[in-house]
This record gives structure tokens, C-alpha cells and sequence, in this order.
């Protein structure tokens, strides 16, 4: 019995002891998966020198380890300094893991199992006449070689999240900010991957800032990073589209884009100090070039419907210009209420630091219905009826739209069947007077209330301060006027004029109106008979002092 129980005893020994020793092992082996072995400050400075050496830029680790478990070498504050000790960092990581194929090293190659870097940010420079940031990740210069080489690198896969990229841009004024960004790619028969940003911001020269979203896939293929699947929602513009950038001769690259755009957003960012309005949205299609110190955007705008304050233009099309110096329209055009308009428009010089840059907008129209136009405009007074013809260039300094100069002429002519009046008088003009003195019915101080076909030529130029008449003319059925001269926007005008009437009381209704469309509502007083008059306005139109030299028969008041 005492033999039995011996012999229980030691076999529960020996089995207690096989589970400490299995429990032993385990954490063992879970010690040695997580400890990192701290490889000491003889080889992590042996590889900032290396390191430094291969990219003739000084290199910094702060700590340099050795996964046991996983055979993975560790680098913890890795710094790559700037172009100089007063520039920021090129590049800062908090951790790198590099997973080696170590029997590969007996074959005289380097084969990168993964990469894992997290916690990093890179800031990208670039300067005039080429200069930039980037390190030189080639290595040092060799001599060439005939043979194989002495040792090849080979990458499977490269994780690196939680990052950061800056991008400044000097040359030609320009940044990003692309946080939250997440890289991976992987070899196959090629590199490929993907790469993504949140919550970025995007500066364009003086422009307010732009924030984005973006993502693509991409390859890399004879050292160029090709992207494709290129999307980018942002501030006001959805964008799609591929590209090519060389990293060799960073920041060159080439985009083709298609984008969405949202009108009244695009004016708040680079209009940001002017009051007029943009309404509508629009298509752009084109190319992004990105050169040493320079860029260039070229391509076609398309819009069903775009509102410049409250004007509408159908179907606009513009082929647009946009280059560190200067954005042009190059042509532009659009339905324009019953008609055509085209335009160009210039803004220059860019980027100048403390000078804001001026506009240029050239437009011309043909056969825009005056009926339409006039109603549109909800005209006080009249409408008219007719089709315009003209020009009108417009100068000025962003933000002082107050003060534009142009120059301009308009040419109207009556819808058909209508015809108007000339400077002489027709020679039975004062019997018509006689015969509607006779018919005289109640009278009304209102104006036209349909549409007056009207006909004429005005030339005139302005300036923040004054606008200035050549001579010109225009007409009715019934009213002649020749006019020149100048106005200060309304309060202070000097106009001499010439009036002919074959009818004095529709003349005088004509009057009425314009005075009622441009100043203030002026009503109608019986009035008839034939004649002319020449005189001069001045004052304000609102309330004008009018002096002249009147003729007339067969009058009436």
C-alpha cells in the first residue's frame, strides 16, 4: 500500500513538473515575440553614419533594436535632417519595423520581407531654378560596373500609416497638407499600391485654402510613380482623373483631370475680397503640368447654366490657361438671353507679393433681345424691344471693382417692321399732331406699357468716377436724339442733346421712361405737337436741370 502511494506521488510530480516547463517555455517564447533587444550605441551609431553616408545628409536614430521572436529590426525617432541644420527635417518616423529573409544574406541579397513604418511625416521643398529637399537616395556615386552587381535589395512590402506630407512649393507658390496618410504597396510583377489622405488642406499662391479628401492607386514603373484611380474630393470640386510624377526630378509631373466644380465655392476661395457672385456649377477637362518651380493648367470648362451676379449665361463654354504668372480665358462662350456672348479675361500678374493682380474682361454680344434682356432686368418705367449688338472692356485691381475703367459701344436695331425716326421731319408730321388733337381722348401719366422698338449706336468709356459719351444717337418711331457728354454715375451729369419728335407726347412718354429706368420713377404730363429741341442736361438725372432752344407746331399742352 505504502508502495502504491509512492508511486502515485512521484508520477503527480512529474506531471506537475511538465506543466511548470510547458508554462515555462510559453512565456519563454512570449517574452522573446515582444521584447525588443536594444543592439546598443556602437552599431546604432555605425548605421547613422552608413545611413548618412548613402544620402550625404546627416541621419539620426534614437534607438536601434532587435525583435528575437520575430527577427525583425526595429528603429525608433528616426530623423533625416534638412538641406541645412535651419531647415525643418526631411523626413521623421516614430517607428520602423524591417523584416529581413536573413539566409539571404548568404546569397548577397537583401530581401525585405515588409516594412512598417507608422508615425512619420515627410516635408517635401522645392525652390527656384530646381533646388529642392530630397536627399540622395541613389547612394554615392560608383564607378560603373560590368558584372552583376555585388548585391541586390528587394522590397515585398511596404506598410506605412499614421503619417503626414507637406508639400511647399517656393518656386511657384504653392502647398499641401496631407495628414492621416496611409501607404501600402506590395511587388508582384510590378510595385503597386495605394495611397490615401484625409482632412488636408491645399494653398494656392494668395487663395484661401482648400480643404480635401483624396486617394489613388498607383505602380511604380521605370522609377515614376504612375497614379491611377485618382480621386479627390475637396472645397467646392470633386476631381477624378490620373497622372505621372519623377521622383528623380520632383515636384515635375502631369495630371489629366476631370472635375466638378461648384460656382459660388470657387468664388469665396479666389475671390475672396471682391462682392460679385457666382451661380451655377461646371465641368473641367483638361491637363496639370507641374514643372521645376512652374506650373501650367490648361483645358475646357463647360457649364449648362453660369450666373456672374445676377446674369445667366446658357451653355457656357470656356478654354481656360493657368500659369504661375497669369490666369486667361482664353475664349469663352455662351447663349446670352436670346443671343451670343463671348468673352475673354485676363488676370495678371500672380503671385507678386503685396501687389494684387489686375482683370481684364473682354466681352462681346450679338442679337441679345432687348424685350427678354429688359424684363430680366425688371426695367422701371419701359421695356424695350429690339436687338443689341456690342462691346464693352473692363479693367481693374481685384477688390476695387468700384473703380474699373472700360470702354465700350452698342448698336441696337428695331425688330422687323418697325422703323425709326431720323433727325429730319417727316413733311406731314404736323398734320398728324392736328389730327390727334382732334381725337384727344382722357389722358394717362403713365409710360409705354408694352415694349418701344428702339434703334441707335452709343459709345462710351468710364472710370470709378465719371462715364463719358461719345457722340452718339438713338431713335424710336417717333424720337430722334443725338447726345454727348458726361455723368457721374447719376448725381453729376453735363449731357448736351439734340431731340427731334413727330410726336411730342410719345417722345415725352419715352423720356419718362428712361428717366424712370436709370434715375426715378417720373410719370407722363399731356404734351403734344412736332418739333425739336437743343439744349443741355445737368445735375443729378434723378432730378436734371434741363436748358435749350425748343421749335416746334401744331403744339398743345
Amino acid at each position: 500500500m505504502r508502495g502504491a502511494l509512492l508511486r502515485s506521488a512521484v508520477t503527480t510530480l512529474r506531471h506537475v513538473r511538465r506543466v511548470w516547463l510547458v508554462v515555462a517555455v510559453a512565456i519563454a517564447a512570449l517574452l522573446v515575440s515582444i521584447v525588443t533587444i536594444d543592439l546598443g550605441p556602437v552599431l546604432r551609431r555605425r548605421a547613422e553614419v552608413e545611413g548618412s553616408t548613402w544620402i550625404a545628409r546627416p541621419m539620426h536614430i534614437g534607438r536601434l533594436g532587435l525583435n528575437l521572436g520575430r527577427g525583425v529590426l526595429v528603429v525608433e525617432d528616426l530623423r533625416v535632417e534638412g538641406m541645412t541644420p535651419a531647415h525643418d527635417p526631411w523626413l521623421t518616423v516614430g517607428r520602423v519595423e524591417l523584416s529581413l529573409t536573413w539566409r539571404s544574406l548568404l546569397e548577397r541579397r537583401v530581401f525585405i520581407d515588409h516594412v512598417e513604418m507608422r508615425d512619420w511625416t515627410l516635408i517635401v521643398e522645392s525652390y527656384p531654378r530646381g533646388v529642392n529637399n530630397w536627399p540622395r537616395l541613389g547612394g554615392p556615386p560608383r564607378p560603373p560596373r560590368t558584372g552583376p552587381p555585388l548585391v541586390t535589395t528587394t522590397l515585398q512590402y511596404l506598410k506605412a500609416s499614421r503619417g503626414r506630407l507637406l508639400v511647399r512649393d517656393f518656386g511657384s507658390s504653392w502647398g499641401m497638407d496631407a495628414p492621416n496618410l496611409e501607404v501600402e504597396m506590395a511587388k508582384g510583377d510590378e510595385y503597386r499600391g495605394t495611397m490615401r489622405w484625409s482632412d488636408g488642406t491645399i494653398l494656392l499662391q494668395q487663395y484661401e485654402p482648400i480643404w480635401a479628401h483624396f486617394s489613388t492607386a498607383f505602380a511604380v514603373r521605370d522609377g515614376k510613380v504612375v497614379l491611377e484611380q485618382m480621386a479627390l474630393d475637396g472645397d467646392g470640386i470633386q476631381l477624378r482623373g490620373g497622372g505621372v510624377i519623377d521622383p528623380v526630378r520632383f515636384p515635375e509631373a502631369t495630371f489629366q483631370v476631370t472635375s466638378h466644380h461648384q460656382l459660388p465655392r470657387v468664388r469665396a476661395l479666389f475671390y475672396a475680397r471682391d462682392t460679385f457672385t457666382l451661380h451655377g456649377e461646371g465641368d473641367f477637362t483638361g491637363t496639370i503640368d507641374k514643372y521645376i518651380g512652374s506650373y501650367k493648367v490648361a483645358g475646357d470648362f463647360v457649364s449648362r447654366e453660369a450666373g456672374y451676379d445676377d446674369y445667366r449665361f446658357q451653355d457656357f463654354r470656356a478654354a481656360v490657361v493657368w500659369v504661375p504668372e497669369r490666369f486667361d480665358v482664353t475664349r469663352a462662350d455662351a447663349g446670352f438671353y436670346g443671343g451670343q456672348a463671348s468673352f475673354t479675361y485676363q488676370l495678371a500678374p500672380l503671385g507678386v507679393p503685396g501687389r494684387r493682380a489686375d482683370a481684364v474682361w473682354d466681352v462681346t454680344y450679338r442679337d441679345v433681345d432687348l424685350t427678354t434682356f429688359t424684363t430680366f432686368l425688371e426695367t422701371q418705367g419701359m421695356r424695350l424691344a429690339g436687338a443689341a449688338t456690342g462691346r464693352t472692356r473692363l479693367s481693374w485691381t481685384l477688390g476695387a471693382f468700384a473703380a474699373a475703367e472700360g470702354e465700350g459701344t452698342l448698336t441696337a436695331v428695331m425688330p422687323a417692321g418697325s422703323f425709326a425716326a431720323t433727325r429730319g421731319l417727316p413733311p406731314e408730321a404736323a398734320d398728324g399732331a392736328r389730327r390727334r388733337a382732334e381725337d384727344i381722348g382722357p389722358f394717362s401719366p403713365h409710360n409705354a406699357l408694352g415694349p418701344v422698338p428702339i434703334a441707335g449706336q452709343v459709345d462710351y468709356t468710364f472710370d470709378g468716377q465719371q462715364v463719358r459719351f461719345a457722340p452718339s444717337v438713338f431713335a424710336t418711331a417717333e424720337t430722334y436724339v443725338a447726345f454727348e457728354g458726361e455723368t457721374a454715375w447719376g448725381p453729376d451729369s453735363r449731357l448736351p442733346f439734340h431731340v427731334t419728335s413727330s410726336n411730342w407726347q410719345e417722345s415725352h412718354r419715352f423720356l419718362t421712361g428712361i428717366m424712370s429706368m436709370v434715375a426715378s420713377p417720373t410719370a407722363a404730363v399731356p404734351l403734344d405737337g412736332v418739333g425739336s429741341f437743343d439744349g443741355v442736361l445737368t445735375g443729378a438725372l434723378a432730378n436734371p436741370h434741363v436748358e435749350g432752344t425748343f421749335s416746334g407746331q401744331a403744339m398743345r399742352a
